[in-house]
């Protein structure tokens, strides 16, 4: 009597299993019918069911109903679901999972590489119209779809890194370049970027880390060994910066933002009061050479120029602070210096002059210049001047 049984019981099973795979046909047919909401319901069906469960095929056919279902154009079709290609991202997943002699694996890879375009132009949609963060959403969902097949999609995982940044997503955007680098993915702006998030976040551990991964890789970039400056800039290495600086100077004499760059450290030394009057006058120096250089090498640089200017300036002001403060009987010592003061100003004239040139709604660059003005006896151009920073400050 137990066999019989046992017998009655294997029979049920197998006539259910049976059930189950009709109603996976039946599915296929709405599929292609073109009967969607029909199909979803059947697919649905059969994947819950115990006996089909873990059934590849069905799981396949459901991946291609919510695939179906994502590009309809069809109104009571497309409101069957409001995340189908999530759907059936999922479901090729598990289609993948019970699929060990991998029957149905070619067929999902030309699927998976229709949902991925799917996710790249939805990616490009959000792109065009600046909603950065979804357009990061779809280009990541878009490699994630071509890691089902083990094929890293590089350049979704770059725009979706690219648009994360865009985003202000720092994190999200550290994550797409890390996983940029384990998929072997060469360039040397990669580690040029990572080095410059990690600088960001104020981690010069990381940072630096990075920056010399590249540079191993690629020991003849320059952009990696300006990127390693701007480290030590960051963290205030003002020597190993000044040093690297004066390298890249000599590997790249036509570099006008590395003599710019030259150019901040010694003006930030020429300023430091803690230096001794002759490094600082060094330093001062230093600096006007080597601003004079970058605009030698760009003459329309606008940082180039007002930096120059407004050292010039700042040497005015630390002349005059100290002849403010000499006792009344030495004039003629007060009025030496201020002459020499009055010099410093005649010269960054042309400089402030070219920079309001090359932008004219810099309101620093004219309340610099009406300060000189004024202080040089041209009240005509103070009027100007203060005309152009009125009509500005009326927009």
């Amino acid at each position: 009597m137990k066999k019989i049984a046992l017998l009655l019981l294997l029979v049920t099973t197998i006539t259910v299993a049976f059930g189950q795979k009709n109603v996976r046909q039946s599915a296929s047919n709405y599929l292609k019918d073109g009967k969607l909401d029909k199909a979803m319901e059947a697919i649905n069906q059969c994947v819950l069911d115990p006996s089909t469960a873990q059934d590849a095929k069905a799981w396949f056919i459901r991946g291609n109903v919510y695939l179906e279902i994502s590009n309809t154009k069809d109104e009571k079709f497309k409101s069957l679901d409001a995340e189908p290609l999530t759907k059936a991202l999922e479901s090729y997943r598990k289609s993948i999972e019970f699929d060990p002699k991998k029957e149905y694996y070619n067929d999902i890879l030309i699927k998976l590489d229709w949902q991925r375009n799917n996710y790249y132009n939805a990616a490009v949609e959000n792109y065009n119209k600046k909603l950065y963060k979804d357009a990061m959403i779809n280009f990541g969902k878009g490699a994630d779809v071509m890691e089902l097949a083990n094929v890293t999609d590089t350049s979704s995982i770059l725009n979706a890194a690219t648009c994360a940044s865009l985003a202000n997503e720092k994190e999200a955007s550290k994550q797409y370049y890390l996983k940029l680098l384990k998929s072997n993915y060469k360039s040397p702006v990669l580690y040029i970027t990572l080095s410059d998030i990690y600088r960001q976040d104020k981690d010069s551990a990381n940072s630096l880390k990075y920056v010399r991964m590249g540079q191993q890789e690629y020991p003849n970039d320059l952009r990696l060994f300006l990127a390693e400056t701007n480290i030590y800039l960051t963290f205030n290495n003002t020597p190993k910066a000044l040093s690297n600086l004066k390298v890249a100077m000599a590997k790249d004499s036509t570099n006008y933002s590395v003599a710019f760059a030259l150019g901040t450290i010694y003006d930030n030394i020429s300023n430091d009061t803690t230096q001794p009057a002759d490094q600082r006058q060094k330093a001062f120096e230093n600096a006007i050479a080597a601003y004079t250089n970058a605009i030698r090498l760009n003459a329309d640089y606008f940082e180039g120029n007002y930096n120059l200017g407004a050292l010039y300036v700042n040497k005015a002001a630390s002349i005059n602070e100290v002849a403010t403060k000499l006792p009344l009987e030495e004039t003629t010592k007060f009025d030496k210096m201020k002459k020499e003061a009055d010099g410093y100003l005649e010269k960054a004239l042309p400089f402030l002059e070219k920079a309001t040139e090359l932008q004219p709604a810099d309101v620093n660059t004219l309340f610099t210049l009406k300060q000189i003005y004024s202080r040089t006896n041209k009240p005509d151009k103070v009027k100007a001047v203060q005309e152009k920073i009125n009509a500005i400050q009326k927009k």
